[in-house]
This record gives C-alpha cells, structure tokens and sequence, in this order.
C-alpha cells in the first residue's frame, strides 16, 4: 500500500510538473526569444547544429563551454531538423518535470514522505526552475545529473554494491562535462569518505577506485579532444580563466556587468596580445592575474568572497546573460510564480528558509542527510569562487529546496505540538534572514535595462523585422550613448530597410569608437557596394579581412565586389574561402559557380550548379546548367534542364528565352516568337526582347 501511495505521487507530481512547464512553453512561444536564443543560448545552438551538419568533432579548437549539453542539442537538432525548437523545449520540460520526482523521492528517503512531498511540489512549482527549462542553457541537465548523482551515492552508501558506485562515477564524470562545479563536491566527497574511516573499512576500495575511475574514464576523451585541436591541457572546456577572473579581480562590479560590446572584447583579446595562442595558455592567462591580485591583496580578496557570499543569498535573480524578469510579459505562469516586489518570490523565501533548514540539520549523522549538506556547500562555494548569479545558483537550488521543505515541516510540527518555544526559536532566525535576503532594493525595470532592448534589436534583426530592431536599438543607444554594439544594429537596421545614409552614418560612428571591429567594415562594405561606391567598399573589405583574415562575410562581400569589377578568378578564390565553412548554403555555390563559369573554368563551374541543385531544386540552378551546356554544344541536355526549370517555375523568364533560342536554332522561329511574346506578356525584359527582334530580322532577310 505503501508504496502504491509513492508511485502514484510521483506520477501525479510528474504529470502536474510537465502540464505546468508546457503551459508556460505555450505561453513563452509570444516571446521573441523563444526561437531566437542570445548569447550562451546562441553559441550553444550553433556549435550542436555543426555537430548535427556532420562535423562530429564539434569544430577545430578546444571546447570552449562543457560539451554535453552541445551534444545533447545536437542529438536533438539531427532528429527533428525542422522543428528542433519544439523539440529541446519539450525535452527541457521533460527533464524538469523528471527532476521534481528525483527530488521527492531523494528528500523522502532522507527525510521522510511528507518532507519529501513538500519539496516535490515546491520544486514543480518554482518559477526560475520553470524559466531556466524554457531557455536554450544547459540548466534542466545540470539539474537532473546533479540530482542523479545524489540519489545513486546515497543508494551506494547504503547498499554497498560496486556497480552503484560505477553509476555514480559515470554520472559525475556526465555533470562535470555539462558543468565543472560538481567536480569541487566530488572532491569534497571523497575527503569525507576518506575520513570517515568506518566507512572507509565498509567500503571496498575497488568499489571506491570504480567510482574516481569511472568518472576519469568519461572526462579523459574529452580531454583527449582537446589535446589534439589543440595540444595543450584544457580539462574539459576553455573558459574556465576568464569565468575566474571575470569574478575575483580589483575591479569585480565592471568585470561582472560587462556586457557584449568593446569592453569585453577588450577583456577577452587581452591575452592573445600578450602573445598567449593557445586555448588553454589564455586560460592560464587570466587564472595567473587573478591569482596575482590575490596574493597581493589578501584582505581586500577575503572582503570580495564576503561580498559574493552574501550575494548569493540575496532574493533577487542576478542575470548573467538575460532578464530574468523579463519572460513575465509573456507567461501568466511566470507572472505567478517569479517576481521581484517586496519579497523576491521565490528565493527571497526558499533561500531563508534553506538556510533554516541547514541549521537544523546540523547534528544529523545520516549519511543521506550529510551528503545533502555537502553537495549543498560545496556547489555553493563553486559558485562564490566565480561569480553568483541566479543561472549559476540553479543546480544547488533543488537541494536547498529540500532543506527549506524540512525546516517548514519542522516549524510547522512545532506549532502544531504548541511547542512554543521551538517555534519562536525557528521563527525569529528565519525572520531575519527574510528581511536580510529580500532587503537589496528591487531590481531595475526592464524598461531600464540597456542590454535587454540591445538583445530585442539583435532578434528583431535576425527575423527581418528592421524597424522594430531599429527602434529597440535606439532606445539601448538612449540608455547607453557608448554601447558601441547597439550602434553598430542600428546601422544594419537601417541598410536592410533602404536608408543607406542613415546607415552609412551610424556604420562611420560605429568604426570610430571601435576601429578593429571587422563585422562594421564588412557593413561599409555592403553600403558602398549597393550605392555602387566599389573603391571605398574596397577600403573596408580589405580592413575587415585585415583585422579578420578568417571573417567569412568579408571574403564573401570580397568575392561580390570583384565579381562586379569582373575579377572572376578572384571572385571565386574569395568565395571557395567561405564555401570551407559553409557547404551548405545554395547561393553561396551558385555564385562560385557563376565565378568560375566567367572565369573560363566550366567543368569546375558545372561542378558546383550541380551541387547546389542537390542542395535545393531551383530553376536558377537549373538554368545555369542548360546554359552551360548549351555553351558546349549539348543542346538535348541543355533543352531538358530548361524544361525542368519550368517544371519548377512555369513563368521563369531565362528558361523561355533558352528554350526559344533553341527552337530557333531548330527551324522553329514561329515556336520561338510565341515564346518571347508570352515572357514580355509578363514583364519587361530587354534580353527577350532583342532576340525577338533578332527573329524577325531573320525572317525579313529571308
């Protein structure tokens, strides 16, 4: 009986958890981020979309964010190519709703059903858990491995079986290749194990040396990847300096606000222009200069640690990335379960109460309970020794949730008994950490916030809605007059609506403040190539390559620009440079093509017409084809590569005009002439106009 009553729970919890979590993601489709991801998302998108393309090696460098979660998307992107946006949401919601069982279950089997039923529903329905499963970042797997993790050493604690701790080692050895900072609990694990040295002698050491192995063996190929992208160590991935300075430098609250723009860029280029190549000596790069502001000043560090200890605990969702806040615009759900108004709902509340709780545990020697306390500590010293932010804080916040269920259940038994005295005991801490963690003033508006209308104008460009970006760029620009960034949208918001002044103006003001940013130049060079201004294109195009030898927008607005100035052997040489890394793009080929066609080089031009064909059925492809081979003299296979342009596009011009050049060479000028007339019943077209003309002197001579 007892265990139907679980079963059913933890079904009814899941069912409630995913219902809950697929409303929101119906509610989050309004949202322009919703298939549109910034930043992390961003990177994380692209990079498991080259993996899907078939670069299984994820690229040519050192990874530069864990690779699982890259991997998982990958996975996710090769199997629904088309509708792989649906697909990671539903699995993020899936994987949250699998969390808050893994959560009742873990919590009642240390702390009893009813514990455990309070910290499964307070999981279900906690906002930024629900937020963070809506976003392209790798929180829902952090989660659920972290939550594995726990569930299998507290089973392998209690069983003593080997294979449990080889699932352990493999889950682990799984949540440091999604996130390192479990690696500090694993660590801290073991020491404890080690000292406490009964379990020591309970404990097999091969099932000891199973668990530290296992995890090497899953964490070794990556490394191993790494080594040979790049033969210098980098663990897992190459980020871990920068992440590491961001937040233990003199200047900690510039470093940790930076946003995307010159002063990152500066940060970041900060290494390679102190002669630092490799991936990982960037990495040490920034690992030295933080260790160095350490030992020069101790106390001012010891402060610093203070700080962010005490940040971590404030009820407010610090951002990393994005607004938290913002996705309550769209999702009544959200708007229910996450805000920041008084009381920071929810950490403002669970983090007291975790804290609470943790208290109250203290004397528990259950190993399940200290395991808890343990990886609860620990994760949140990982976070505090970067930098806090509510992203960061989300693995952790699970277990805190349990510890917060436990104290609440605590406190209520206590007034229940009238056991008066307990509960003053409980309340009065618990009332003071309410106040101090919800005492940091509110966060600011959205309507404040520069880098949000900086991010709504990079999706708005994105999915062509230019005057929308055009206008969320200028209000960051009134927020911000320096945010060189937004600048720079609001110069391509404007080219891709005609205004090529306005864009040429705010792409010079762009290059002024930030001369060594390739992507403007390329810009210039696009305005200069559509006013027809080819020798100042020429000057930006150069200076973008100059700055970027590898920028594939360059080399492809090279190309354009020499096709134009009839260079074709130039032309395609910039060209091919791009087709290297994008393989997959029509135009892309079918402009190489026509390169190397004016170059002389038909068989390589025909070459590349027919693979783009394979990529898309187009008539333009088509045509080419027809056409080339009409060159060569092939007029049967030219004829039916015409009639197959039609066949995709009856009205397409070049394909009748082919076709009534070939009827004419037949004997069939009646044929052709009705040809010529129908395309110029469709339209102005001076090519079929003068072979019609051509026609009918033909037929006035004869």
């Amino acid at each position: 009986m007892v265990h139907s009553a679980t079963r059913l729970f933890a079904a009814t919890l899941f069912i409630a958890a995913l219902a809950l979590r697929l409303i929101y993601l119906w509610e989050h489709r309004a949202s322009p981020f919703f298939d549109a991801p910034i930043l992390d998302a961003k990177t994380f998108l692209d990079k498991a979309q080259l993996i899907a393309d078939g670069d299984l090696w994820g690229g040519s460098e050192p990874f530069w964010q864990p690779p699982l979660y890259i991997y998982l998307l990958a996975a996710v992107c090769w199997l629904f190519p088309i509708s792989h946006f649906v697909a990671i949401h539903f699995l993020h919601a899936t994987l949250g709703a699998l969390s808050c069982v893994i959560v009742y279950v873990l919590v009642r089997r240390t702390f009893g059903e009813q514990v455990g039923r309070i910290a499964g529903g307070i999981t279900a329905l906690c906002g930024s858990l629900i937020y963070f499963e809506g976003e392209l970042l790798a929180v829902p797997l952090e989660v659920i491995l972290n939550l594995l993790l726990l569930h299998r050493l507290s089973l392998a604690l209690r069983q003593q079986r080997n294979r449990d701790w080889i699932l352990a080692g493999l889950i682990v050895g799984l949540a440091a290749l999604t996130r390192p900072n479990v690696l500090l609990f694993a660590t801290v694990f073991c020491a404890w194990l080690i000292w406490q040295r009964d379990d020591v002698n309970r404990i097999s050491r091969r099932a000891f040396l199973s668990f530290l192995l296992t995890a090497a063996l899953v964490i070794c190929p990556i490394t191993l990847r790494n080594w040979i992208a790049e033969p210098d160590l980098v663990l897992i991935s190459s980020n871990g300096g920068v992440n590491f300075y961001i937040g233990n430098n003199a200047d900690y609250e510039h470093t940790v606000s930076l946003r995307p723009g010159m002063d990152w860029d500066e940060m970041v280029m900060e290494p390679g222009r102190a002669g630092q190549q490799t991936a990982a000596a960037k990495s040490a790069y920034f690992l030295r200069k933080s260790l160095s502001y350490i030992a020069a000043h101790p106390l001012d560090y010891l402060g610093l640690l203070l700080d962010k200890s005490l940040a971590f605990w404030l009820g407010p969702e610090a951002k990393r990335n994005q607004n938290i806040y913002y996705a309550r615009q769209d999702s009544r759900v959200l708007s229910a379960l996450l805000w920041d108004w008084h009381l920071s709902f929810p950490f403002g509340l669970l983090g007291p109460l975790s804290l609470l709780g943790l208290g109250l545990s203290i004397r528990e020697r259950d190993p399940s309970i200290v395991i808890l306390r343990l990886y609860a500590l620990s994760y949140i010293a990982s976070v505090v020794l970067f930098f806090p932010a509510a992203r960061y804080r989300m693995p952790v916040l699970p277990v805190l949730i349990a510890f917060a269920a436990f104290a609440a259940w605590c406190l209520y038994l206590s007034i229940r008994r009238k056991s008066w005295a307990r509960a003053a005991g409980q309340i009065a801490p618990l009332s003071v950490l309410l106040i101090l963690c919800n005492l940091t003033a509110a966060s600011p508006p959205i309507t404040e916030d520069a880098q949000l209308h900086f991010d709504l104008g990079e999706v708005h460009l994105r999915k062509e809605n230019y005057a929308i970006a055009e206008r969320y760029s200028r209000r960051a620009l009134a927020l911000d007059p320096n945010y060189n960034y937004a600048r720079h949208n609001l110069a391509v918001a404007h080219f891709y609506q005609g205004h090529y002044s306005a864009s040429e103006r705010e792409a010079l003001a762009t290059v002024a403040e930030n001369p060594l940013r390739p992507d403007t130049h390329v810009l210039l060079g696009q305005i200069y190539l559509q006013t027809k201004k080819l020798r100042q294109a020429e000057i930006h195009l150069q200076r973008a390559l100059t700055i970027d030898p590898a920028s594939t927008m360059a080399h492809y607005y090279t190309g354009r620009l020499l096709y134009r100035q009839q260079r074709y052997a130039a032309a395609a040489t910039h060209l091919q440079q791009v087709l290297t890394k994008q393989p997959n793009d029509f135009w892309l080929r079918y402009e190489l093509a026509r390169a190397l066609q004016q170059a002389g080089q038909n068989t390589a031009a025909l070459h590349h017409y027919q693979q783009a064909l394979t990529l898309s059925r187009r008539p333009e492809a088509l045509v080419a084809i027809g056409a080339l081979h009409l060159l060569e003299g092939r007029a049967r296979e030219a004829r039916t590569h015409f009639i197959q342009a039609l066949d995709v596009d009856p009205y397409n011009p070049e394909a009748h005009i082919n076709l009534a050049l070939l009827d004419l060479e037949d004997g069939r000028p009646a044929i052709a002439i009705d040809r010529l007339r129908q395309v110029l019943a469709r339209g102005n077209s001076p090519q079929a106009q003068r072979l019609l003309d051509e026609i009918r002197r033909r037929m006035s001579n004869n």
